[in-house]
């Protein structure tokens, strides 16, 4: 079985936000500068790197949502 199959839909929903990016992609962690490319393979393999991309996404939302009010 793929990684991929067993992602939440979360999960599977950034990754194909991951995925529709240009190649130039790039984002900052700390000190560490990510490309698409290491973004996802990070993503698929690395829980502990997945759980807090996770946990960034549904704050954003949040913030976002609460913003709107």
């Amino acid at each position: 079985m793929d990684l991929s199959e067993k992602l939440s839909e979360l999960e599977k929903s950034i990754l194909e936000y991951l995925k529709r990016q240009p190649n130039s992609f790039k984002w900052v962690l700390g000190k560490k500068v990510y490309t698409k490319e290491l973004t996802i393979e990070k993503f698929l393999r690395d829980e502990e790197f997945r759980k807090m991309i996770v946990k960034e996404a549904v704050l954003l939302a949040i913030d976002l949502f609460e913003k709107g009010d």
